[in-house]
């Protein structure tokens, strides 16, 4: 009998000594996410560590308006969290800043995607001054206008306006005959503002660019001061004559719910979104008007002598230099990287970045033609992104810029003309 304890006591001191053992080698993955969809998101990581027990994800949330500046901030001090959300735009120079890992090794060992690495958009925005790649695309998105039929007619309006002269003239128009918001974007100044967006979408179409192409491989500041300051003056406009209320000047994204709910009560006529922004105001209606009409619809921005130009835009995920899991990191990554089952039952309002995985099928028919056809109109950041002013300075630098003439602490020609 003492025998038989004495085997069953150490049976069970192995079996401890196995539990512990196994939870020991778990390993823990920080990964920072910045997305609203964070339930369906947190779902999706569910599945992952399902698949890999020995990984543990810890989901880490901050505001798109400050993960910038707290992910520098931590990968200066070596606390950044392993895997990190990142705007398409901020590989090229938080590379250079030593602020994330370079990922050839690993793609090289692995490769990444449905069909490897040469197959996904915007490899060119990934790549740091030293030529490595520092980042995976995650998504890809364009922005397209989202607007109300009904109040356009309501203002005389039965067709999307088609130049920028015919937008300001519509936003006057329903502000004047319906008393709502004619053309509602964001005008505040924080580090990442849709400003910016809006500003380039604008100097795009008429042929004009803060960074171009120089002959012999070099780059150039594509625009003048006046050129600069006929942007803040238009959209200023809409804040001078209010069919864009100045309190959106307390807002700096384009997903902010003012913007949101404006469109889905019916409060805004207009609103310049990418899709997932869309499909959110799209599905937010149905919900609140299951026996109506959707009055909702989408079109292309307006055009110049350049046509209509959006862009490429989108997120990418990279790990970050102080990680201590890197294989860990990369197994969620390459796992992030696949249709099934993150973007095909939880993360499904986005696009992956991959040529062979791109169609806006899944968007709502109402704005799924509007976006398709921005899309085709989209082009990348380029010399943006290859050139010797980092992206996320000119961001910043712009937004600043626009929010001193708004705010009326300077005028458009001087604010276009320091900018310069």
């Amino acid at each position: 009998m003492a025998m038989g304890m004495g085997r069953l006591a150490a049976g069970i001191a192995a079996v401890v000594a196995f539990g512990l053992g196994t939870a020991a080698a778990q390993t823990t993955v920080t990964f920072r996410f910045n997305d609203p969809e964070a339930p369906v998101m947190r779902q999706a990581l569910d599945a992952f560590e399902k698949q890999h027990p020995d990984i543990k994800v810890t989901m880490q949330r901050v505001t798109w308006a400050d993960a910038q500046q707290q992910f520098l901030r931590e990968a200066a001090v070596g606390t950044a969290p392993d895997v990190a959300q990142l705007a398409q735009v901020w590989p090229r120079s938080f590379g250079k800043a030593g602020a994330l890992r370079p990922l050839d090794d690993l793609i090289q060992k692995t490769n990444i995607g449905v069909a490897g690495w040469d197959q996904f958009i915007a490899r060119e925005m990934q790549a740091g001054p030293d030529g490595k790649i520092y980042g995976i695309p995650f998504t890809i998105d364009t922005f397209a206008m989202v607007y109300n039929k009904d109040l356009l007619k309501a203002a005389g309006y039965d067709a999307f306006p088609k130049d920028w002269k015919t937008l300001r003239e519509a936003s006057q128009a329903v502000f004047r005959k319906t008393g709502k918001t004619g053309f509602g974007f964001p005008a505040g100044s924080c580090g990442t503002p849709g400003i910016w967006f809006y500003l380039n979408f604008y100097w795009w179409s008429h042929g004009w660019a803060l960074i171009d192409d120089a002959p012999g491989g070099k780059f150039k500041v594509g625009i003048t001061p006046d050129q600069i300051a006929e942007g803040f003056d238009y959209y200023n406009q809409f804040l001078k004559d209010g069919d864009n209320p100045r309190a959106h000047l307390s807002i700096c994204l384009w997903s902010a719910p003012e913007i949101v709910e404006g469109m889905a009560s019916g409060n805004i006529a207009m609103a310049s979104v990418p899709d997932a922004v869309g499909v959110q105001i799209v599905n937010t209606y149905k919900q609140r008007n299951p026996d109506k009409p959707i009055p909702l619809a989408a079109a292309i921005h307006p055009a110049d002598v350049n046509g209509s130009k959006t862009f490429f835009g989108g997120r990418s995920l990279g790990i970050s230099a102080n990680s201590k899991n890197v294989e860990q990191s990369w197994k969620l990554i390459r796992y992030l990287s696949t249709p099934e089952p993150t973007f095909t039952k939880y993360y499904t309002n986005y696009v992956q970045p991959q040529k062979a995985l791109m169609n806006y099928d899944r968007l709502p028919a109402e704005i799924a033609p509007g976006f398709t056809d921005q899309l085709q109109r989209a082009r990348t950041w380029g010399p943006y992104g290859l050139g010797p002013v980092a992206i996320p300075f000119m961001w910043n630098a712009v937004g600043r810029a626009a929010g001193a003439v708004f705010i009326g602490e300077k005028t458009a020609k001087v604010a276009g003309t320091e900018l310069h």
